[in-house]
């Protein structure tokens, strides 16, 4: 068998929004979901939140910089669905193993995130689809 990465389960849907605290309130009184509590990621320019919703999570993310990733993304895409997340084990591992399967990366190496050790494949390799890795011992794999 080739080697594969594997994947728990589904870890979050990251979903960019202009306004984080509108967007959260949304969620709040519509949904019933505790308010959640934002944090800001400087180094990803970012305001982040995660809203529990059984054994995944919904990330909510407003660029703090128009010219981030996600303020690009909001510039070109407008609002809405930036990033499906993997809950994996063992990231560093699944990062070689993506290597020698030649999938592009944009994160060659884990790196810290709101969510966990985290790093992500390039939308090119995913079908169109950001996907991020998610190295957590948060919620049960």
């Amino acid at each position: 068998m080739p080697n594969q990465c594997t994947i728990n389960h589904i870890d979050h849907i990251g979903i960019a929004v202009k306004n984080i605290e509108q967007s959260a309130a949304f969620f709040t009184s519509i949904f019933g979901v505790p308010k959640p509590i934002i944090s800001e990621i400087l180094d990803q320019q970012v305001k982040a939140t995660l809203i529990e919703i059984g054994q995944t999570r919904i990330e909510l993310l407003e660029a703090t910089n128009d010219d981030s990733p996600v303020g690009r993304f909001i510039s070109s895409k407008g609002e809405g669905l930036h990033h499906l997340a993997l809950n994996v084990d063992s990231i560093s591992d699944k990062l070689e193993t993506l290597k020698e399967l030649n999938i592009d990366l944009i994160d060659q190496s884990p790196r810290e995130g709101l969510s966990g050790t985290i790093a992500f494949i390039h939308p090119k390799s995913v079908f169109g689809v950001l996907t991020e890795l998610v190295e957590s011992d948060s919620l049960e794999s």
